[in-house]
């Protein structure tokens, strides 16, 4: 059974107030005999002070919940992926709970986090939360940090990416190259709503005189088995040459999809992908894609979270960061 706070404070002999200000290095006014008293008696019982009562004494977690869709969207795992290190030098840890999407289980999730008394929130949502429950981006108490393309308004500013441009450029390096029949897999807007992208795509074709073809486009979850069908359902269309993924889950599986048709990467049909994450640049033949300032953005993010702890009363400016277009060859 394990050895619990009063069990220490019955052993040797003084309350359990003295035994948790001592283990907390609070315990000044004690006698040294006291202290090494306690000490000792924690050293033969292998005591180890429960991490959330002691955090609630010392009235700071060094926790940092996040809510996220799925831990499998690789946007949002690069980015937690590298803050956890960042976050770590000033001794905060990381708590993830996937929301599925599902506006209802993010609010869930917050009440939750409120209950683990961490130190602040951030969330990554397509969904428009209740104003009064987060006046200035604060949920009973706690910051909240959105990632949410500006929806929310966060008290403590926003992080935009320049999707449009970067979408924009990989559209006009296809029709440059040649290609005419371009499809299109982007989200459904389940779990992230990105409407600059599919724009991007439309006014980039428009602007090169060439006709939309509706059935080049497909919205869908963003997974590899979506983009895997997608891909099957677009490439029924003969002419087709390119294929434009606004995610990196998608081209996972169109690339399989192409090789299933008997296809050639690059050679019959060429893909572009999103968010540059580190898997794409180990396939072969190599997958074309956007890049994404990851380790820039795990920088911002981290430190707003750090400033909206230290200073939740005090609005934060809004960042933008850029893409770019990479030709990984």
């Amino acid at each position: 059974m394990k050895v619990t706070i009063r069990d220490i404070a019955r052993l040797s002999d003084v309350s359990v107030t003295t035994v948790s200000q001592i283990v907390n290095n609070k315990g000044h006014r004690f006698s040294k005999r006291t202290k090494d008293k306690v000490l000792k008696v924690i050293e033969e019982n292998n005591y180890t002070p429960n991490y959330f009562a002691s955090n609630i004494i010392k009235n700071k977690s060094c926790m940092i919940g996040v809510i996220m869709p799925t831990m499998n969207d690789p946007f949002t795992y690069s980015i937690v992926r590298k803050m956890r290190p960042i976050l770590g030098k000033s001794n905060y840890h990381i708590l993830i709970s996937e929301s599925f999407g599902e506006e209802e289980m993010e609010l869930e999730l917050l009440e939750k986090y409120h209950q683990l008394a961490v130190e602040a929130i951030l969330i990554f949502t397509s969904h428009k939360l209740p104003q009064d429950l987060l006046k200035k981006s604060v949920y009973r108490g706690t910051p909240v940090i959105f990632i949410d393309n500006g929806l929310n308004k966060s008290y403590f500013g926003d992080i935009f990416l320049s999707e449009y441009q970067s979408i924009y450029d990989s559209v006009s390096y296809l029709i440059k190259k040649g290609h005419q029949k371009i499809g299109l897999i982007k989200d459904r807007g389940e779990t992230f709503s990105f409407t600059d992208r599919k724009q991007a795509y439309l006014d980039a074709l428009s602007d090169n005189k060439l006709i939309v073809d509706s059935t080049l486009i497909k919205e869908v979850t963003l997974s590899i088995e979506a983009g895997y069908q997608a891909t099957t359902e677009i490439l029924k269309e003969k002419e087709v040459t390119a294929i434009l993924c606004c995610d990196d889950n998608i081209p996972i599986g169109c690339y399989q999809s192409i090789y299933d048709s008997g296809k050639v990467v690059n050679r019959d049909i060429e893909i572009i992908g999103f968010d540059g994450i580190e898997f794409l640049k180990q396939m072969r033949p190599k997958i074309k894609t956007m890049h994404t300032p990851f380790e820039e953005f795990a920088e911002i993010l981290s430190q707003k979270i750090i400033r909206a702890i230290e200073y939740p009363k005090e609005p934060q400016d809004t960042q933008h960061l850029e893409m770019s277009f990479k030709i990984n060859d």
